[in-house]
């Protein structure tokens, strides 16, 4: 009966038949408009506003109404009454199990991260929010720059999910994920489940998946505006138009500009000593450098003047630009980020209409438009030089092939220290050796191969960006909610997906020593100091998918639900190539069947069993069976445990793309592996929870590039590269999340994560192509450790969030040093001035800490957001 009133309440009421129970009880009776107001917890506050600066008495907050399934593609279910639960395990959520579900009800691992998350640790980017994710690692978008690598549980963004309101956004072409480009202007939460999700949605789900829920806006219409600005050329502006009247809807804009030429310095552990020129007259030059380029025809003696000679380099060859065997003193590195611009232009809709009680139609339209340029100091702005490769010549080194230390006679010898030097234009552009000593621009003389800060700071003007790159990204996407009976749904959707790009280099680009008089203008074209950009590899792109989807849903008792679902889906790439002047253009096709059984024992056990079928165009047919169980002995205790297999299937760029050196490979097979947690959630009270994970997966046949001797000594190209299913990755960890609401205004959390992420497969050899591998240890992207703790208190709008996060520090890149570990501190604040205006305001590093986020990529200091946000109607 309740199930019956429930969706057909609103015909009786549009027909005048209520019964006027109210009145029966000697209550007034019920009136049309008095339906706002109905059953909300919240009429008192729609009446009465309190008092902007009176923030000593506290506001009690009622309990808010279950979600009405914020997914659109997902069926209505039969929500429990959330007055009077409350603890964590009471929160609805849909990712899980693709409709909506209290956790206490799912197997599965989920996190939520809300509005009033966002506006807690002063997040700007989807990237930011996750913070509060355990097992979410990703270095801060700084206004939509991806400077790193972004990890789920050990696993990039090409081997987890991103979705959007249960939709792929990953790249058809490389399955990469730009999670740093979204904004959360629409963004009502974001869901992580994590651990494998293949059962539910498909291939790449190894490390989980992150869903990004837009706001399904209810009541009166409501305009909202907010702008900030800040240090560095940081300005965002946010405008959104949302409410219920005969439809639904919520139209929105956001618009992010970011300068980002911030200060840092840092101090990198060793210094790499290259030779300089030579004493002795009798040297030649190496057979790797062409003598007729190099500094004084045949060699480099007395380059520099008599005081630039190097004693040492006293063999029969010019050692000039190659790496000593001794290692250098720290090096200070600083500077400023001057050419890491980034900006971005959201626009979304989403319409939803109910033409009767059964049937809900949601149309979501997305355009996104992103500036931002591609530079040494974006990826790090320092290396280590020693580097392998696969050679047939008698000295590798001398011979170009691979780069490490010599003697002074030329004789390759172990890189066993780590060496470093700092990434400018000349030295990312020399490569090594490093065969230059002077600025061109002051003619000054600086130690061979440390081009920094001296010779670049010279510069004589101009742009030091390598690549300027554009993207607009479109989506579109219509879905269909039916009802069939009270137990049972049919939900439905149709997607499509575009992103456009081109990227280019600016022309001339600028770097400043003699680099170029010692490659010769056939390497490097142009006028001195000026590099001629060639055609650029690929100058335009555009990805395309295309989905639909119709599963059934039905309660086949209390107790048991059954999900049986078909997928279809075809990504497509289109590329062009050398310069422009080749063109790649491939589609994949997958089809999906998948049957999921959610089983509820009792209060206290729950399991789910499913499989899912795949078969893909490029390689064939696949089972992905998962099952997973929850306890609860008692109200306050509950064990979980999850296993699945789980695949990442091969991209596009992985079967089919070739160009200069590469050759594809459409034999390759999908990395496959398993995956499993068990964790505990303990809730000794309503207002105070923890989670505790333990996580373990493998992924064997993962996807790497081998290179190799060209069999054609006629061709130009030495060695050639492909994509091969190389090795296998191992990610284990431990994952803890304690969450204590000390009183309706204050609130305290704390996010650890341990993680160990590594690649495992075949031993380090000086003949890989980027030796060393350093299989077995810790991937340089993921700290062992990290931690996130906040404390925020809230009262009558006001807002006041610390933010403490610590980093253990990360593997330096191609070494055995680490990243120093690292601690800084964050101040967001919101200050009702009006009933309609609130300012907001962000100190970023209160400490002014001087710190890597990863290897070679600095953080900034003390930065500050100053800003406003205005709410009209609703």
């Amino acid at each position: 009966m309740g199930v019956f009133l429930k969706f057909r309440l609103p015909l009786f009421l549009a027909m005048g038949l209520l019964v006027p129970w109210e009145a029966a009880q000697g209550q007034p009776p019920l009136r049309l408009g008095d339906l706002r107001t109905l059953d909300t917890g919240s009429a008192a506050d729609l009446k009465e506003r309190p008092a902007a600066w009176n923030w000593t008495e506290p506001v009690i907050k009622q309990a808010a109404a279950p979600p009405d399934g914020a997914q659109s593609s997902e069926p209505v279910a039969d929500l429990p009454d959330e007055e009077g639960a409350g603890d964590l395990l009471d929160e609805v959520a849909v990712t899980a199990t693709r409709r909506p579900v209290r956790q206490r009800d799912t197997t599965a691992t989920t996190y939520s991260v809300r509005q009033e998350d966002f506006r807690a640790v002063g997040a700007t980017t989807a990237s930011d929010a996750l913070q509060l994710v355990p097992g979410f690692q990703a270095v801060p978008s700084f206004g939509g720059i991806r400077i790193g690598g972004i990890f789920l549980r050990g696993f990039d963004d090409s081997r987890f999910q991103l979705l959007r309101d249960g939709l792929l956004l990953n790249r058809s072409s490389s399955g990469a994920a730009d999670l740093v480009a979204v904004q959360l202007v629409d963004l009502e939460r974001i869901e992580v489940v994590t651990g494998g999700a293949t059962l539910r949605y498909g291939s790449g789900a190894v490390g989980g998946v992150i869903n990004l829920i837009t706001e399904t806006p209810k009541g009166q219409p409501r305009l909202r505006f907010s702008y900030e600005t800040g240090s560095y050329g940081f300005s965002r502006y946010t405008a959104k138009f949302g409410g219920d009247d005969t439809f639904n809807y919520n139209l929105t804009y956001g618009g992010i500009v970011a300068f980002n030429d911030y200060p840092f310095s840092y101090t990198l552990p060793n210094q790499a000593l290259f030779y300089g020129p030579t004493s002795n007259p009798a040297a030649q030059a190496p057979a790797a450098i062409n003598p007729a380029g190099y500094p004084n025809g045949q060699n480099s003696f007395g380059l520099g003047g008599a005081a630039a000679a190097d004693p040492a380099n006293r063999g029969p060859i010019d050692l000039y630009g190659f790496l000593k065997p001794e290692v250098g003193p720290p090096i200070k590195v600083q500077g400023v980020a001057d050419a890491a611009q980034a900006a971005s232009d959201n626009y979304s809709a989403k319409l939803t209409f109910k033409p009767d009680p059964f049937n809900k139609l949601t149309l979501r339209l997305d355009q996104q438009n992103r500036f931002y340029l591609q530079t040494p100091s974006t990826f790090g702005n320092s290396f280590p030089v020693c580097q392998g490769g696969p050679s047939a010549a008698a000295n590798p080194t001398l011979n170009g092939d691979q780069f490490f230390p010599v003697d002074e006679f030329g004789n390759p010898l172990s890189c066993d220290q780590q060496r470093y030097t700092v990434a400018t234009p000349s030295s990312v552009q020399a490569g090594g050796p490093y065969p230059y000593n002077i600025a061109l621009g002051s003619g000054a003389v600086f130690p061979t191969g440390q081009a920094y800060p001296l010779a670049e700071a010279s510069t004589q003007g101009g742009p030091r960006a390598f690549q300027r790159i554009h993207t607009s990204q479109t989506q579109a996407a219509l879905y269909w909610d039916h009802e069939i009976s009270p137990t049972t749904s049919l939900n439905s959707y149709a997607y499509f997906l575009r992103l456009a790009g081109n990227q280019f280099t600016p022309d001339p680009f600028y770097y400043n020593t003699n680099l170029q008089q010692s490659l010769g203008t056939s390497a490097i074209p142009g006028l001195p100091g000026q590099r001629t950009a060639p055609p650029n590899a690929q100058p335009a792109y555009e990805n395309g998918r295309f989905e639909i989807q119709t599963a059934l849903n039905t309660k086949l008792s209390p107790g048991q639900d059954l999900s049986f679902g078909l997928n279809f889906l075809e990504d497509r790439s289109y590329q062009q190539r050398s310069g422009g002047r080749t063109f790649f253009d491939k589609a994949i096709a997958r089809y999906a069947a998948f049957l999921i059984d959610d089983i509820s024992f009792s209060d206290q056990l729950k399991a789910n069993i499913g499989l899912r079928y795949t078969s893909n165009s490029a390689f064939g047919e696949l089972l992905s069976p998962a099952a997973g169980v929850r306890y609860s002995p008692t109200s306050f205790l509950s064990l979980r445990a999850n296993w699945s297999q789980v695949f990442n299937a091969p991209s596009l760029t992985n079967l089919f793309v070739a160009g200069a050196g590469v050759i594809p490979n459409p034999d390759l097979k999908p990395e496959t592996g398993v995956t499993y947690d068990v964790g505990v959630d303990i809730t000794p009270a309503r207002n105070l929870g923890f989670r505790l994970t333990y996580f373990n997966t493998y992924l064997d046949g993962a996807i790497g590039t081998a290179v190799f001797r060209n069999p054609d000594p006629t061709s130009q190209f030495r060695f050639l590269s492909q994509t091969r299913n190389l090795d296998s990755r191992l990610a284990s960890g431990i994952e803890l999340t304690a969450d204590w609401q000390l009183s309706d205004q204050w609130r305290l959390r704390a996010i650890w994560s341990n993680t160990d992420a590594r690649n495992y497969g075949p031993p380090d050899s000086p003949d890989q192509s980027t030796y060393p591998y350093f299989y077995q240890y810790q991937d340089p992207n993921i700290p062992f450790n990290s931690v996130l703790v906040n404390a925020v208190y809230q009262n009558r709008g006001l807002l006041a969030s610390l933010v403490g996060r610590y980093d253990s520090g990360k593997r330096r890149f191609n070494s055995l040093d680490f990243v120093p570990a690292w601690f800084s501190l964050d101040l967001n604040v919101e200050l009702p001035i009006a009933p309609n205006f609130i300012l907001t305001g962000s100190v970023f590093n209160l400490l002014d800490s001087q710190y890597e986020f990863r290897d070679g990529a600095p953080a900034p200091g003390t930065t500050f957001r100053l800003g406003g946000r205005v709410e009209i109607g609703g």
